[in-house]
């Protein structure tokens, strides 16, 4: 049985080999003609200004091949190679924007080929967009910290705005242009000449446009900083009927900025004056900083927010009772009048938290003997409270003996 299997296989042995030798034979003394697919041959593209000057731009990732069909004698055919061929594609002619099929021509071919058409001449399909551009304005984000005690201002850009160009498709993704400009441990201005990147709204940095100009120079003005209290100014009187409760700024102090010499005189900052003939209720408001020449801040419009707290002035009227003070345990003490009555005005708070623990009426009875006397009455009452009239300021005392 194994020598019988083995006079098989030397059999399939002899034969492939038999058939070798004649296709050696037909390949070597006939050489036939033979027909062969030459894939992915590159192509070369002509007059790609055309595509600027007809405010066009090539989309990007594409790449430009043809797959060629090839006649020739076999031991020619078999030796072919897509670098043997140089194909063209003459892009001088009418480009629109999308698909544009430009026809190839193979300019050069090695000797015996011959190419083979089926009808349709191969082509190349080029997909182009317009070409835009668009004005932005420069942004610099500043990374990294000054050295203590100093702070950076707004940067000056020179240009302060490029223009981007490119594929109408891409320049429409870009939302701003913005560099970067390092300000670490720096203690006197800065300049640079820093590189731009477009961006989407995603901060997501958009290919396949170009920026002109690509760099520009920034400056940074580095100088010293001061931490200052901030004073409110006020003009006018408030409409009748209106009191002023407080006036306060929402930062109580402001750092400034600028040459030493000119921060070193100044021990606060005051607002521009803050007018209060129009104010009618409690407010906040906006209030430019009075800032010296040269003097700045990082605060937007130099400008703060101030509160401004007022009511309305009411008048009410209490009655209090009248206490005596320093009483002798051995005398008897009566007066002419228990309690008085007094009007009270003031802001609307004020008026309404009176009771007969914030406004006291007493005599003082520590230096009288027997008798009948007649005493000033003390009150004792908030000062933001203003008294109107009273039903008495004096009172009369009768003292006798247990």
């Amino acid at each position: 049985m194994a020598i019988k299997d083995k006079q098989q296989i030397m059999a399939i042995i002899a034969s492939v080999f038999i058939a070798f030798l004649l296709w050696l034979y037909v390949i070597g003394e006939r050489n036939p003609v033979q027909v062969r697919r030459i894939d992915d041959v590159p192509v070369t593209l002509l007059n790609t200004e055309n595509i600027g000057q007809s405010n066009l731009s090539m989309l990007p990732n594409q790449t430009f091949t043809v797959n060629l069909t090839v006649k020739g004698r076999a031991l020619d055919i078999f030796k072919v190679t897509k670098d043997d061929f140089v194909v063209e594609a003459d892009l001088g002619g009418y480009l629109k924007r999308g698909d544009n099929n430009i026809p190839i021509e193979v300019k050069k071919k090695p000797t015996g080929i011959e190419i083979v058409s089926d009808g349709v001449f191969p082509y190349i399909r080029v997909r182009l967009d317009n070409l835009v551009s668009k004005s932005f304005p420069v942004n610099v984000t500043i990374v990294g910290i000054p050295k203590q005690g100093y702070d950076y201002l707004e940067s000056i850009i020179k240009p302060s705005e490029v223009l981007v160009y490119g594929p109408e498709e891409f320049v429409n993704k870009v939302s701003y242009v913005e560099g970067q400009m390092d300000v670490s441990n720096v203690m006197t201005d800065i300049t640079n000449s820093i590189i731009l990147k477009p961006y989407d709204r995603e901060r997501k940095v958009v290919s396949n446009v170009d920026i002109d100009p690509k760099y520009v120079d920034v400056l940074v003005p580095v100088k010293p900083i001061k931490e200052v209290p901030i004073k409110v100014v006020v003009k006018n009187s408030l409409p009748s009927g209106k009191i002023l409760k407080s006036i306060t700024p929402k930062e109580q102090k402001v750092t400034i900025i600028g040459e030493s010499k000119v921060l070193e005189k100044i021990k606060e900052i005051s607002t521009q004056p803050v007018d209060l003939s129009d104010v009618n209720q409690s407010i906040s408001k906006q209030v430019e900083l009075n800032l010296p020449k040269g003097v700045t801040t990082k605060i937007k419009n130099n400008s703060i927010q101030v509160d401004i707290n007022v009511e309305n002035i009411i008048q009410k009227e209490i009655k209090v009772p009248i206490n005596i003070k320093n009483q002798k345990p051995e005398l008897n003490y009566q007066l002419s009048v228990s309690e008085i009555t007094l009007v009270l005005k003031g802001s609307e708070s004020s008026i309404n938290s009176i009771d007969s623990k914030t406004v006291i009426a007493e005599v003082d009875v520590g230096e009288l003997n027997e008798g009948e006397h007649t005493l000033n009455i003390k009150l004792t009452k908030p000062e933001d409270v203003d008294v109107i009239s009273q039903s008495n300021d004096k009172v009369k005392v009768t003292i006798n003996k247990r």
